[in-house]
């Protein structure tokens, strides 16, 4: 498989188009940047059949490039957890009120096509094994992705201290998520975090504020 990553425009969150180089086939994961310009630009110079966003949970952040993606690729589908399904529908302002000239400024984002619906699930992506996991914590919606032995954990699982935001956030449910992951998540597993640079499954284990 190829990642490729852009960084989003509004809180430099990651967004990973994730490339199978036998069918040609590609999935985006957490697109943050209005207009996905350059992923859809990327897509469509590699010749690419974009079947898939993933959102891994409803902020911002990391779902304000859906609707362009929608609007340039008829078929793709959207997925996420039930709960993140819900909330994307609902208009988005908050985050617009600290980053974006426009206070007055919303949007929505339309139900998702496929929504995860228990705490692990799997679908199989030409060959390869997508298993998803809840993660709630960071936010009630969060779910992690796991890909081969790749690791897309948006903001459960970053390189740096968790964050919670007093809104949707919880910190016993993200203690929980965290024993999960620790129990589930074995072997070379790189992880791929919606902010910051990947690191090893294990490297993240030894930052002092995962330790449990």
């Amino acid at each position: 498989m190829i990642i490729e990553r852009y960084v989003n425009e509004l809180m430099t969150s990651n967004c990973y188009v994730v490339v199978d180089e036998v069918s040609k086939s590609c999935l985006v994961i957490d697109p943050g940047s209005v207009k996905s310009e350059r992923e859809i630009t990327y897509i469509k110079d590699k010749g690419l059949e974009p079947e898939y966003i993933i959102i891994t949970h409803e902020h911002t952040d990391h779902n304000w490039g859906v609707n362009a993606l929608r609007e340039a690729f008829s078929g793709i589908r959207l997925v996420c957890s039930e709960l993140c399904s819900k909330n994307i529908a609902i208009a988005n302002k908050a985050y617009f009120l600290f980053y974006y000239d426009d206070p007055t400024y919303s949007y929505e984002v339309e139900p998702a096509d496929i929504i995860i619906k228990n705490q692990i699930e799997q679908m199989d992506w030409h060959g390869h094994k997508i298993i998803f996991y809840f993660t709630p914590g960071h936010s009630f919606g969060s779910m992690c992705i796991k890909i081969d032995n790749l690791l897309f954990t948006g903001d459960t699982i970053m390189p740096f201290r968790p964050y919670f935001n007093g809104r949707d956030s919880n910190r016993d449910d993200w203690d929980a998520s965290i024993i999960l992951l620790k129990k589930l998540v074995h072997g070379d597993v790189t992880v791929y975090p919606g902010h910051g640079d990947s690191l090893s499954f294990h490297d993240w284990q030894m930052i002092p504020d995962y330790n449990m």
